[in-house]
């Protein structure tokens, strides 16, 4: 990342930070309703994000027509609207009222993938509020390193780490993220791991909403290799305009002796996780992301899995 700042740079931390002084005097549930409105707006004029959102859940196999569609689309516009508000005020807000907006459910959880003594992924994805999330378990005592891209402006940049880092946590960023990982998992920590972004080129083909997705295995190596537990965690909003964190048990990936399909199955097994919680209410989802990118076949594409690995009742349809 660049460290020189342009006069984009420079305005849009302005804005930003113009946006964090106005919200800040409005109580949350205005604010939400705010972002809600800034959201449908986006959905209404941004007709590119608006395509990809309606195609993503077309290809998904959720059994939605195209009224269902359309509405989920236009839902996580308009949730993604409320989290970029409400993240913007969460980072002055003090640890009362943080503790008022978000409800921790199965810190015991996090506390037996800490006990392993080995380190453990804290896997999750761009579902809910995933910054809330780790915010909130910071505050309550539960640290972990992220691995976190570099945005590519330095201001907002710096606004960031400071609101990521603000109780405890670490930001690894993904220049160096194996090296990172392993060294946080060495000291008995967390690294947390958003499992759901097309990875090009560069990744596995796994089952995924009855599609194949191309996925970052590096998480699957770290979880075969350094037999590390995965500690599950999602977030949601919920009808009184709060976030619940919901942590469920850890579970390890046992090895074979074949590393390339142990890898292939803890990232599968990982992404599972994912698409279950999608399956419960899909308006959370970062549907706008075109997560079916890297099809099969196409240019650069990774090799479909061999045929022995698969379960054959849950193999995608082709792309």
């Amino acid at each position: 990342m660049t460290s020189t700042l342009t006069f984009r740079h420079r305005l849009e931390f302005i804005v930003a930070r113009a946006i964090e002084q106005m919200m800040s005097i409005f109580p949350r549930p205005t604010v939400l309703t705010f972002g809600e409105m800034l959201g449908e707006v986006f959905y209404r004029v941004d007709a590119r994000h608006r395509r990809v959102a309606q195609d993503n859940l077309r290809e998904a196999a959720l059994g939605l027509d195209e009224a269902g569609i359309r509405a989920t689309a236009r839902a996580s516009f308009r949730h993604f609207g409320a989290m970029f508000l409400s993240n913007i005020v969460m980072a002055k807000a003090d640890p009362e009222e943080l503790a008022s907006w978000i409800e921790l459910e199965g810190l015991e959880h996090f506390d037996a993938a800490r006990a392993s003594g080995k380190g453990f992924i804290q896997l999750t994805g761009h579902y809910g509020d995933w910054e809330a999330l780790a915010l909130a378990q910071s505050q309550a005592g539960r640290h972990l390193s992220v691995i976190a891209r570099e945005l590519d402006n330095p201001a907002l940049e710096a606004w960031m780490m400071a609101f990521r880092t603000r109780f405890g946590n670490r930001v690894i960023t993904k220049d160096g993220g194996a090296r990172g990982a392993i060294k946080a998992f060495r000291q008995g920590d967390g690294v947390g791991y958003l499992l759901d972004q097309d990875a090009l080129g560069m990744g596995l083909f796994v089952p995924f909403l009855g599609r194949w997705a191309s996925t970052f295995s590096s998480a699957g190596t770290m979880a075969v290799r350094l037999q590390v537990p995965v500690l599950p965690v999602f977030s949601w909003p919920t009808p009184e305009g709060k976030v619940h964190v919901r942590f469920h048990a850890p579970f390890t990936v046992e090895p074979t002796g074949d590393d390339s399909r142990d890898v292939w199955e803890a990232t599968r097994q990982m992404v599972a996780c994912i698409e279950t919680q999608i399956r419960q209410d899909p308006r959370w989802w970062f549907w706008m992301h075109n997560r079916f990118k890297t099809r099969p076949g196409s240019p650069g594409a990774p090799p479909l899995p061999p045929a022995e690995w698969l379960d054959y009742s849950s193999t995608p349809a082709s792309n």
